[in-house]
């Protein structure tokens, strides 16, 4: 990322140019090094995917970057707070020791004492977050090999999700089973008002991992 970063926006490098240069180094540490001749084409594939990843927030990035060079300056401050280089990490995705390259190329510095408060005070919440659920009586809902087992035992078929790619299209589905915290419900039974539970559909429009 560094590199990736260092290369589009000082050297004015076109977007893609990190995974040009793998065959080069290939090339040059290859004798020394078989595995990089031998991997390749998949050291190549998960360049490309890390540099694309990346290049979508770095325009982002180096905007707020460059916004926040020019405020700190009009206000006589010479250092980059905690919160922002947070901001950059947890949300566009900059490692802290680019933010502090990109901070030191533009005459600041980063406050890394700040940065690590936000990253502890963020764990926290996470923490908090957990034990919050936990401590209402949540627990989770599991749904796992042992679970997908069961369906298959039962003669439950996985569930037809091609209308996910249909535009405003009303898909009509039927429940096949119920999963609680303890298991799957046998027909008849129940569970006490407020508890969680799974259905599994037929179909559904929802992707499976972030619907």
């Amino acid at each position: 990322r560094r590199a990736t970063r260092y290369g589009q926006q000082i050297l004015k490098a076109e977007p893609g140019f990190f995974a040009t240069l793998i065959p080069v180094v290939v090339d040059t540490f290859g004798e020394a090094y078989p595995e990089l001749v031998k991997n390749q084409d998949t050291i190549l594939e998960i360049v490309k995917e890390e540099e694309e990843a990346f290049s979508t927030m770095l325009d982002r990035g180096i905007k707020f970057f460059t916004e926040l060079e020019s405020e700190l300056k009009e206000e006589g401050k010479k250092q980059v707070t905690g919160d922002k280089a947070f901001f950059l990490y947890d949300t566009l995705g900059f490692p802290i020791d680019l933010t502090e390259l990109m901070a030191e190329e533009a005459g600041l510095t980063v406050d890394s004492d700040g940065f690590t408060n936000e990253m502890e005070a963020q764990k926290q919440r996470s923490r908090d977050a957990r034990a919050k659920a936990k401590g209402g009586g949540t627990k989770r809902l599991e749904f796992i090999a042992e679970q997908t087992a069961w369906l298959a035992e039962n003669g439950v078929k996985a569930t037809d999700d091609s209308s996910k790619y249909a535009w405003d299209v009303e898909t009509a589905a039927s429940i096949k089973a119920v999963f609680g915290t303890d298991g799957f419900l046998e027909e008849g039974s129940s569970v006490g008002s407020g508890e969680t539970v799974g259905i599994v559909l037929d179909k559904s429009s929802f992707y499976a991992e972030a619907g």
